[in-house]
């Protein structure tokens, strides 16, 4: 459980160093590190938690890379953590495994909790089922309106940080900047199922590239199979719905159906690959989700969560400080450079996820050339750029 250590009423009596609105992977850990700079800091979230998260639950070595840095790996052993030792990827009844070196399961329920309640530790404030909505600029911070139930109160901080992930809209409500889509963007779907075949074994990432999107499967530390998927809209719409789309997907490769897979509570996203015209305005930064998303590939987004937040905390805390336009603009380059950049490698990877003939065509390939495999893999557990200390 966690339990939010301030109410309402209490967030209006002062002006916050920072207000972060969304406590997911970004959020979190933007708290955590910016609470160690000695900042009051109020974190935000509209929902309760543990709360269910449509996500792959994986945390590629580019992440845990980040988690090391900033001195938060011990948490992924601490929450029992599943090792990832190779991806199985299929289809079109063709299989490949080959083997993974430094990638983790971790459900979205433990991960974000975790670190909710290690920020609160470090001294942040956390207040939960909260509407957060900006307000007015002002000469030496921004007003943000907290909305609870009935209750409406105005607050104000001298930086805001968006994290509220793709559907949130904290920026494009109040017209900051625009969230512009791919027009033939797939959405996310995801369930966590219980008592799952024992084909789906510890320790191995399932992926399958099919007719109307790719599905991901693994074992979450408590045992439930997470699936994980980016469905193409009109393919859900033939099949029925997000489980029968994913059943069809498992009876091409002839995988073992999960229990209820077609009858499950499946959660859905807004469309994955959207681009913001602007991730950073006066007194204020977006990260994470909301800065912009492409189709992840086995952990990337949640590195680009845990590195925009290492990445903007120092920019922030100079920004507290002494608030001037060029941080702004350095928040707008490096994400350019360090986060975007490695989102084009998945922006491909999308590409070719969208036709399984040439999927199935590259594993082949690997069968008859394994050792194509290591580059990919390598480039998925390299460390960001961003991640160096500034």
């Amino acid at each position: 459980m966690v339990k939010p250590n301030i109410k309402i009423d209490e967030c209006a009596s002062q002006i916050w160093d920072v207000i972060i609105v969304g406590a997911g992977p970004a959020g979190g850990l933007a708290a955590i590190l910016l609470a160690r700079k000695k900042l009051q800091v109020l974190l935000v979230d509209r929902q309760t938690f543990p709360r269910p998260k449509v996500c792959g639950c994986c945390l590629n070595g580019n992440a845990l890379s980040t988690l090391k840095e900033v001195g938060l790996f011990h948490l992924i052993s601490e929450n029992q953590a599943m090792q990832l030792h190779e991806m199985r990827l299929g289809s079109r009844k063709v299989n490949y495994t080959f083997p993974l070196s430094s990638q983790v399961a971790l459900s979205r329920e433990r991960l974000d909790s975790t670190l909710i309640n290690k920020a609160m530790l470090e001294g942040a404030f956390f207040l939960d089922a909260t509407l957060a909505e900006m307000g007015q600029l002002l000469p030496s911070s921004r007003e943000v309106i907290l909305k609870q139930e009935d209750h409406q109160f105005l607050t104000k901080a001298k930086i805001v940080l968006a994290a509220d992930g793709l559907g949130g809209g904290l920026l494009v409500r109040k017209n900051i900047t625009t969230r512009l889509k791919s027009n033939n963007s797939r959405i996310g779907a995801g369930v966590t199922l219980l008592n799952p075949p024992d084909f789906y074994k510890t320790g191995t990432l399932f992926m399958i590239s099919g007719n109307g999107g790719y599905l991901g499967l693994v074992r979450l530390e408590d045992g439930r199979l997470d699936l994980a998927a980016a469905f193409d809209p009109i393919a859900i719409k033939i099949q029925g719905g997000m489980g029968p789309l994913a059943k069809s997907l498992l009876q091409e490769m002839n995988w073992p159906l999960p229990l209820d897979i077609e009858y499950a509570s499946w959660k859905g996203t807004p469309a994955l690959t959207t681009k913001m015209e602007q991730v950073a305005a006066e007194r204020l930064f977006a990260i994470g989700d909301s800065a912009g998303y492409i189709e992840p590939f086995t952990g990337e987004g949640m590195a680009w969560a845990f590195t925009g937040a290492n990445f903007v905390a120092p920019l922030i805390a100079k920004g507290v400080a002494f608030w001037e336009p060029e941080l702004a603009k350095q928040w707008a380059l490096k994400y350019k450079s360090h986060i975007a950049s490695r989102q084009g490698v998945c922006k491909t990877a999308a590409f070719l996820l969208r036709w399984p003939l040439l999927v199935k065509l590259a594993l082949l390939g690997l069968k008859v050339f394994p050792f194509l495999s290591k580059p990919v893999v390598a480039m998925l557990d390299k460390p960001s750029k961003a991640t160096t200390r500034i």
